[in-house]
């Protein structure tokens, strides 16, 4: 169970994931650097080991789901769970989406007029451990499980042709591979390929890869002077001949401020020998009252190298510098798209910072309707772009409100996916009884996914007693890229999702529909609601003259309209009546069974009206097949106990009523020997009932104060005043 809410930093991650980098090309294409994160193929395997030929050519993954980097298989996009690769070292935990193997294809070409260039696959992060192939050729594997690696591909690859670049990565924790394990004290760390994967063409005298796993490389400067008055900064770069002959070069390195200008030039010369990698070393002059980097004031100093073989630049690369007191100063990388995933997963469930209301020192009314924002209300056809939706609850005045108790499902039409789950659950009387999303607050946020195709993207948020709350948002084209490098575009049709875990339940899907939905808006005259009461009754009487509305439904689902009514202006749009009216047949279709058992006739109809209550007013998506399976398992008999409060009616016959909310103490008022049962006994019993009863609530005490000789004490099991309890016959709780 996590809390959903909104994360600042996520706006800044995902701007980077929508931003199409174009290639970069730089002085007559000396280096062409291209992300290739969009049109990989992806799969998990939960139980095999790598070395399946999955990294093989003529592997066929046209069935593989197609996704783009960076790539996490452990958030719930995939998995349908929350953080499942956690593994509780105290109540134990499911190993499904740790222990296996992930799986990322991706296949490229690279025109045959540059087969004389040199060329580099870099990944700019990897969790944890994984191996890569090129064309089926192994070429090595990381154990870091963070920083970059890269790999020259030169020999491998096939000009004017396919190539394809296969990824296995795995998470287990192993004595011969010392991977750091990946735990709940590791929440930002998620398995797959997390950050920016890129290929470079370069020419053979070239800077390369900065912070390689297999040599030093790139641009490495730090400040040997720092003060408001003046900063020396000292530059390291290291440059690699492949030429089968000498070559004497020139390494021109400048220091830019953050309007471009030139602060500091140096030049050095040196000869680099066939093969050899050579480290310059350079030291500015003092730079003049440099504009220090601060957390408030985040400037950028830029560091520019160029190689030059005679007059030739032939491989030029651009490092961020950052000059700072608190000691800081160093070349940082530009990548943050590895923040992307996480910070996704961070807007769906986890909680942070408390949210203002906005309406404060306002009046403010009832809750009326859902007001939807989007991070960005256009973005690119491509499977990396993504948009973040806010889900907020206002007042007919449009007033901001908090504290809703109603269920909200998540609606996405159009070339788009949702990221996170279709519902969220208020946190009301739940208290870790649903296995999912919990929010304590709106607003709340979501986020949808393009599926790579161009059109216009709708997504709705329904509540019950609300006006639903709808965003379009536009998929445009992608950008045409100007590259030597050709990237196959995979097309979604005939992908299947990575399988989940399966549970063996008997889903019902089919309701059959008491009354009927509805075409159009309803536009009512404006009334009171007792007046939108008679009205909205006349109007599903008309359609549905069969209905019986001496119900404890139909009665719920009037009022409910009614106050949908009262809230904006008389106004009912079709979505909401049918989102509405789907739950009043769902709750008629369990309200049936739960006639036809043999459970004590009072308990039968507390029960309909918690169903109506929960199913129909606060809007729970119950599965009527999982409901008839539980009430079957109910056993026939007992005793039904009222927990009393100060409104509760005690002259009901064949009831019992005490003021107890142990559920300890209730077993005890019906069956004084309970007192007497063994401790296992006692906890056997208190979980089955629990099991039984909608209204016994079921607490875990924090983890610092649980007592570990004792596992019982750890839970409580209260009953919930106002509210019946079925304790059972004896022979099902007797040790």
């Amino acid at each position: 169970m996590k809390i959903i809410t909104l994360i600042f930093s996520v706006f800044f991650g995902i701007s980077l994931l929508n931003a199409q980098k174009k290639p970069l090309e730089i002085k007559g294409s000396i280096r062409i650097e291209k992300l290739i994160n969009n049109q990989w193929t992806f799969n998990y395997f939960p139980n095999e080991s790598a070395d399946k030929g999955y990294e093989l050519p003529g592997f066929d993954d046209s069935k593989w789901p197609a996704i783009s980097l960076p790539h996490s298989w452990n958030t719930y996009e995939t998995t349908g769970e929350i953080h499942p690769f956690f593994i509780n070292k105290e109540e134990g935990g499911n190993p499904y989406w740790r222990l296996g193997w992930g799986w990322y294809r991706k296949h490229f070409s690279i025109n045959s007029d540059y087969a004389g260039r040199k060329v580099f696959i870099e990944f700019e992060g990897i969790q944890k451990y994984c191996k890569v192939w090129i064309n089926g050729k192994y070429l090595g594997d990381n154990k870091a499980g963070s920083g970059s690696l890269d790999f020259d591909i030169t020999g491998f690859i096939k000009p004017g042709a396919d190539n394809l670049l296969s990824v296995a990565v795995n998470n287990l924790q192993s004595d011969e591979m010392k991977i750091p394990q990946i735990d709940e004290s590791h929440p930002d760390v998620y398995g797959g390929i997390c950050r920016d994967v890129k290929i470079v063409l370069k020419n053979k005298l070239y800077i390369p890869m900065q912070g390689s796993a297999s040599h030093e490389g790139g641009v490495s400067a730090t400040t040997l002077v720092v003060s408001e008055k003046e900063s020396v900064v000292s530059v390291k770069t290291w440059v690699k001949n492949d030429n089968s002959q000498k070559k004497s070069c020139t390494l021109q390195t400048s220091v830019t401020d953050a309007s471009g200008k030139i602060v500091q030039l140096i030049k050095s010369d040196a000869v680099i020998n066939p093969g050899q990698l050579y480290k310059f070393e350079q030291v500015t002059k003092p730079i003049k009252n440099p504009h220090l980097w601060s957390d408030k004031d985040p400037y950028l100093y830029m560091v520019c190298s160029e190689v030059i073989d005679g007059k030739e630049v032939v491989d030029f690369l651009k490092s961020p510098l950052v000059i700072s007191l608190a000691g800081a100063d160093e070349t940082i990388s530009t990548s943050t798209s590895n923040r992307v995933i996480n910070s996704i997963e961070e807007v769906i469930f986890n909680n942070n910072k408390k949210i203002v209301n906005p309406s404060q020192g306002k009046t403010a009314g009832e809750h009326a309707k859902i007001v939807l924002s989007g991070s960005q209300l256009k973005i690119l056809a491509e499977r990396g772009s993504v948009s973040i939706i806010t889900a907020d609850i206002a007042d007919s005045k449009g007033n901001y409100l908090h504290e809703a108790t109603q269920t909200l499902r998540w609606t996405v039409t159009g070339p788009a996916t949702l990221m996170g789950p279709s519902v969220y659950y208020p946190d009301v009387f739940k208290q870790g009884q649903i296995d999912g999303i919990i929010y304590k607050n709106t607003p709340v946020s979501n986020v949808i996914r393009s599926s790579g195709k161009p059109g216009k993207i709708h997504v709705s948020v329904l509540s019950p007693g609300l006006a639903s709350g709808s965003l379009d948002i536009e998929a445009t084209g992608t950008i045409p890229y100007n590259s030597p490098i050709v990237e196959p575009v995979l097309e979604n049709e005939g992908r299947k999702p990575v399988a989940r875990i399966t549970l063996n339940v008997n889903r019902l899907d089919e309701v059959p529909r008491e009354i009927k939905f509805a075409d159009n808006e309803f536009n009512l005259s404006p009334s009171d609601k007792k007046g939108f009461v008679r009205a909205i009754r006349e109007d599903i009487l008309k359609n549905n003259p069969s209905v019986d509305t001496a119900t404890v439904e139909f009665k719920v689902l009037v009022d409910l309209f009614a106050s949908h009514l009262t809230n904006n202006n008389g106004r009912l749009n079709a979505e909401d009546y049918n989102f509405n009216v789907e739950h009043y047949n769902n709750c008629r279709l369990i309200s049936g069974y739960i006639t036809s058992t043999k459970l004590p006739p009072f308990f039968k109809e507390e029960l309909r009206k918690y169903y109506a209550n929960d199913i129909i007013r606060l809007g729970s998506e119950k599965n009527a097949g999982d409901e008839m399976n539980w009430l079957n398992w109910i056993p026939s008999g007992g005793t039904v106990v009222v927990i009393q409060n100060e409104v509760t009616n005690s002259n009901i016959k064949g009831v019992t009523f005490t003021r107890h909310t142990s559920m300890a103490d209730i077993i005890s008022v019906v069956y004084p020997q309970f007192v007497n049962f063994s401790d296992e006994a006692k906890e056997r019993a208190l979980v089955f009932i629990s099991k039984m009863n909608p209204y016994v609530h079921v607490t875990s005490a924090p983890r610092q104060a649980r007592d570990k000789e004792n596992a019982s004490a750890n839970v409580s099991y209260t009953a919930e005043k106002g509210q019946p309890v079925l304790i059972p016959l004896l022979k099902f709780i007797s040790e």
